[in-house]
């Protein structure tokens, strides 16, 4: 068990690194000219929001950013294109919010399962056990390991003799 854990460890850092490195940002190349999205530096329209925005760090910053960095449409703001090379963009964040909803609902399902143990589970529900709270936490941050853990065992899914069909 001891050495399954490590591999995986291994190997979930592995992945991390892996999709860690990202290369630089370009706004536009030779092998993109099939999209209607211009290099923001280059569109009248963009150029005439710069102008027109409020003098100060906090826009100045962003539209010189947005100038070298991003393609920009017909009306101006940038956008993001969405193509393999860019799929970290997309990946990362959906992996970001997966884990934290993850993390809520195994965390909530443990402090349940854990409170329906108790003599009064109703009160444990109403009156939050903080300790019993902090320990279903701690769990949330494994779910992914727990969750496969339960599914290969067969304890997160119920049994077919369980499951009833509802008459339609």
């Amino acid at each position: 068990m001891h050495k399954t854990i490590r591999k995986f460890f291994s190997l979930l850092l592995a992945a991390f690194v892996w999709l860690s490195v990202v290369s630089p940002a370009v706004a536009a190349s030779e092998g993109y000219t099939d999209t209607h999205l211009v290099p923001c530096a280059s569109s009248p329209a963009f150029n005439e929001r710069m102008q027109n925005a409020p003098e100060g760090y906090y826009f100045d910053t962003p539209y010189q950013s947005y100038a070298a960095n991003l393609l920009c449409g017909a009306e101006g703001l940038p956008h993001q294109q969405l193509r393999f090379d860019r799929a970290i963009d997309v990946l990362i964040p959906f992996g970001i919010f997966f884990y934290v909803a993850g993390f809520i609902g195994w965390s909530g399902r443990a402090y349940l399962i854990s409170s329906n143990r108790n003599s009064k589970p109703e009160e444990t529900e109403i009156f939050i056990d903080v300790a019993l709270a902090i320990k279903s936490f701690v769990q949330g941050l494994l779910w992914p390991l727990l969750a496969v853990k339960e599914l290969t065992t067969g304890e997160l899914t119920a049994p077919v003799s369980e499951v009833s069909v509802s008459p339609r």
